[in-house]
């Protein structure tokens, strides 16, 4: 009677969920991405498919799952890919369904658990009557149960039509993945503690031990589940009597520990894999100390050392955007809601606030570029406050030692009406601004770049957007597989020399002197022994040069650096421009043709052959990656007009510049 008044019934709110989550995977499915996607996207769905390790930490679960999603034969290795994140966005809705019912059952039934008067004598114990009376209360169905559902659906579809959890929905990422777990943690935490809370034992450590095996299934998808461990300690832990919760968690550590670390074999695929030497082998894990390396994220603490101002005005904007125009009043509301869940259920409100502030910490150090999912998880605590709060103003807010002031309050079920309206105008905005049915922005920005390459090219570059979505054009769907890409800032790591030497032995053979020298220093430097800085650094920019010097009769060889697309970045790349540096560049689309000899005066580069679908004539949406790179259209555009200029051919040059003044409207959000 207990589970249902206040959790429904299971097969009722298991039902909902389900809904909910064909309802969402419809909505991603008809928005989802077509094809590879700018940052890491290109990456992971090559070393998925092959199956191979991708960067650090390496998420061998996440993985594992898709490499068999995308061996599915229906549609395009990239879509499958994509729907794979946006099947795991929709589960998130769906557990998040589940956790609001959950939180907002256990909230209910600690509001009537408090409204029972004590018995008149306390050191008396009660008789079977008066027990059975508080046994009755407390299990008496209530009314309530429409305004949770109504509540819960809200909260669940908030989550869901959010700007970034959408976006990352749509595309090959393994964030959906996580957000998954990161609802499924608090769900099972939550019910834990309810279980304990009502003396039931078997329940109590089922969840526990479930608990237990979901943590360490998460942190083999991705290393954030770290910052899910102190709210999910204050859910465990905090409450009258604290030891005995203690005690009673660490009673079921010979079941618990083994939960937690069965999952975590899964990171042995890791070096299992690099051992046989997949082309997509980040890291090369296939030693102790490389393996180490790669699954504590060694090649990212850089980025922890960030400048705060900047990573602050950052997340401030991506979190004011998150709901378009209705970001202030669901914001305020969550605000509001935290009150209310904070004077009704404070154990559950620490918690999430912990959570919330713990990862807007670490996303004010982490200076990664695509910081903005990170976010999420504040987001979702940020759900849980405004989902759970009109059950709460139903079942009043007075203290535990207060009857309940109102509890047939008629407050709840319009707030939670509201709540609803709020999500589907929500979703009904975010729909066209999430519609990457026909983004092929990463897929046209690799082929522009191949189109304005001589047969059997070199080009080396540092920008991740052209050397990612390349892996998969090139060795999943084998466009422009006559071309040779090196990457600059993957090259300063000992694997991407490997994995160069596999895709093109020929390119390591020809200079196979200075690799080995560089490679010598290079793992001294990786293993943290003395090494030589000036011959590390002096063998690195020799080597590049080595591929362009050594290979320039068979292979014309081409630049192209970041800082050619972001005016942020400075207009010099003073480490680029020591790569065959008496080389000359001359303009050739987006990078520059190197030269041994300086071309013709008279000689003009070739006109740019850039398919701009999506970013002109089209409704693709356009986000910071997007903008980035069509700033290296418009370079390209302004820079060949240049060039056409001072050779007098003025009409061309002005249809050049044209074009590149449109790109620049494009970027400052003109379309």
């Amino acid at each position: 009677m207990l589970a249902r008044a206040y959790s429904m019934s299971s097969r009722t709110t298991w039902l909902i969920g389900a809904l909910l989550t064909a309802i969402w995977l419809v909505l991603y499915l008809v928005t989802v991405s077509p094809t590879v996607n700018f940052i890491d996207s290109g990456e992971l769905i090559t070393a998925l498919h092959e199956p191979g390790v991708v960067h650090p930490p390496g998420y061998p679960l996440y993985t594992l799952l898709g490499y068999v999603a995308s061996h599915v034969p229906i549609g395009e290795v990239a879509w499958r890919v994509n729907l794979f994140s946006a099947f795991w966005g929709a589960m998130a809705v769906g557990a998040a369904y589940v956790s609001l019912i959950t939180l907002s059952s256990y909230t209910g039934w600690l509001a009537s658990r408090r409204a029972i008067p004590a018995p008149i004598n306390p050191r008396r114990k009660a008789s079977k009557s008066a027990q059975a009376s508080t046994t009755q209360t407390a299990a008496e169905p209530t009314n309530y149960s429409i305004t949770i559902v109504l509540a819960a659906i809200a909260g669940a579809c908030l989550l869901g039509a959010a700007s970034t959890f959408w976006n990352r929905s749509v595309q090959a990422k393994m964030y959906t993945l996580h957000y998954f777990f990161v609802m499924l943690l608090f769900w099972l935490a939550v019910s834990y503690r309810w279980a304990y809370e009502r003396g039931d034992a078997r329940s109590s450590r089922r969840y526990l031990i479930a608990l237990a095996a979901g943590l360490g299934l998460s942190f083999t998808n991705h290393l954030m589940t770290s910052l899910l461990l102190p709210g999910l300690a204050v859910l465990l832990l905090i409450g009258n009597r604290m030891p005995d919760r203690f005690r009673a968690i660490l009673r079921q550590w010979r079941v618990a520990l083994p939960a937690l670390l069965v999952p975590l074999l899964l990171y042995v695929y890791l070096p299992v894999r690099a051992s046989q030497g997949p082309i997509m082998d980040w890291g090369s894990p296939d030693t102790l100390p490389d393996f180490w390396r790669h699954i504590s994220g060694w090649q990212y603490q850089s980025y922890l050392t960030n400048d705060l101002g900047e990573s602050a005005r950052r997340l401030w904007t991506y979190a004011t955007g998150q709901w378009v125009w209705l970001t202030g009043p669901v914001l305020i509301l969550c605000l509001a809601s935290a009150i209310l869940l904070a004077r009704a259920n404070l154990p559950v409100f620490v918690a999430t606030l912990t959570t919330a502030l713990v990862t807007v910490a670490f996303a004010l150090r982490y200076g990664i570029s695509e910081i903005e999912p990170y976010l999420v998880p504040m987001y979702m605590m940020l759900i849980i406050w405004l989902g759970s709060a009109p059950t709460i103003l139903d079942f009043g807010l007075e203290g535990p030692k207060s009857k309940i002031r109102n509890p047939q309050s008629a407050i709840g079920l319009p707030a939670a009406a509201l709540l609803v309206v709020l999500a589907l105008v929500s979703a009904g905005l975010q729909l066209p601004r999430q519609n990457h049915s026909n983004d092929h922005l990463a897929e046209l920005f690799a082929l522009n770049i191949f189109n304005n390459l001589e047969k059997n090219s070199i080009i080396i570059t540092d920008h991740w957007d052209f050397q990612s979505p390349s892996y998969y054009m090139q060795l999943v769907r084998d466009v422009r597989p006559d071309i040779t890409i090196v990457d600059k800032s993957l090259l300063r790591y000992p694997w991407y020399l490997d994995q160069l030497g596999r895709r093109y032995p020929w390119l390591i053979a020809n200079s196979r002197d200075i690799a080995d020298t560089f490679r010598q220093e290079q793992r001294k430097w990786v293993n943290g022994e003395a090494f030589d800085q000036g011959l590390l650094q002096n063998s690195y920019i020799q080597l590049m040069t080595s591929f362009v010097e050594r290979n320039i009769s068979t292979h014309p060889a081409y630049v192209f650096f970041s800082s050619q697309c972001d005016p942020s970045l400075g207009q010099q790349n003073e480490e680029g421009n020591l790569i065959a540096q008496n080389y000359t560049r001359q303009v050739s689309g987006i990078a520059y043709r190197l030269w041994p000899q300086p071309p013709p005066a008279d000689a003009l580069p070739p006109e740019p052959k850039f398919d701009l679908r999506g970013y002109i004539g089209d409704e693709t949406p356009l986000d910071d990656f997007a903008r980035v790179n069509a700033g290296c259209y418009a370079t390209a555009y302004a820079l060949t007009a240049q060039a056409y200029a001072g050779a007098k051919s003025a009409t061309k040059a002005q249809e050049l510049a044209a074009k590149a003044s449109e790109l620049r409207q494009v970027i400052a959000g003109g379309q």
